[in-house]
């Protein structure tokens, strides 16, 4: 039997989570010294009450926390198990994890464990994740499913957007993104994670409506011509503005001809490094 394990940075959707062969290691949020458990101990309106005069912080989950997925899914009798990150250039999650599994390894010689670098980051990561959980509900071999994964990595795409860069510089995040004088100028650059498994800026539009726009039009170019397997749409919050921004989305995508669309919030833990108002779309091909 073969178990998957991915963080909670992954943003799997609950249906996902709920599968008996899946399990989630929660990243951690710490506001005024004090931890929470991603998705667990805390609400996104509680913590985004907490952001607006105050800057969170988030921490690799503890050892024992990784720990329990693993033993978790051994104790039910899974002897392969496949390991999805978000990417180790946005977190130190999966360095923690590989390190975790190289004592879990010598001390169950009889189980497979395959840790893979999404290079990606919330759905992004989902998708790549829920590739994996439909091949081997499919009864597909482990050996198969860790190397198509693989390779699906690059074929995993997400663009987002923020109104504002404050957060993402002070969580130490903003990769190749340039937080300048883009708030002076309304500029809203439309971001994605690069095959280093950095921040990019894709493009630098005016206004939130621009780059809203431009992040769906990123996306179905880079879906054109190819086989969609999955795609996703993707908020911080649910506030009347941010609702306005990702019903556009879902209209723009259903013209282009896509009625099945992913959709769901991103974990706290995210939130924490781009604020209230991130609007993102994510796909994966064939």
């Amino acid at each position: 039997m073969i178990g998957v394990i991915v963080d909670s940075g992954c943003d799997l959707p609950e249906q996902m989570k709920a599968r008996d062969n899946v399990r989630v290691v929660p990243l951690k949020i710490i506001l005024d010294g004090k931890e929470y458990r991603d998705n667990i101990d805390i609400s996104t309106p509680d913590l985004l009450h907490y952001m607006e005069d105050k800057f969170p912080k988030t921490s690799l989950p503890r050892p024992s926390e990784i720990g329990e997925a693993f033993d978790s899914l051994y104790e039910k009798g899974f002897k392969e198990m496949l390991y999805i990150g978000i990417s180790s250039g946005l977190s130190g999650t999966l360095g923690q994890v590989k390190t975790f599994v190289r004592d879990f390894s010598e001390k169950h010689s009889d189980v497979k464990v395959e840790v893979v670098d999404s290079k990606n980051i919330s759905i992004g990561s989902g998708l790549l994740a829920m590739k994996g959980i439909d091949m081997i509900k499919s009864g597909i071999a482990f050996e198969k499913v860790v190397s198509e994964i693989h390779a699906s990595v690059k074929k995993s795409k997400v663009f987002f957007c923020i109104p504002v860069l404050k957060f993402l510089k002070a969580g130490g995040r903003i990769g190749k993104v340039t937080a300048t004088i883009g708030d002076i100028l309304d500029l809203k650059p439309v971001i994605t994670v690069g095959e280093d498994g950095v921040y990019h800026s894709v493009s630098k539009e005016r206004g939130m409506k621009r780059a809203v726009r431009a992040s769906v039009k990123n996306l179905l170019n880079f879906i054109e011509g190819k086989r969609l397997l999955n795609i996703a749409a993707y908020t911080s919050d649910k506030s009347e503005k941010t609702m306005e921004f990702f019903r556009m989305v879902i209209e723009e995508i259903k013209a282009a001809g896509i009625d099945d669309v992913i959709t769901g919030q991103i974990s706290q833990s995210l939130v924490c490094h781009t604020g209230p108002g991130l609007i993102g779309v994510a796909a994966i091909i064939e």
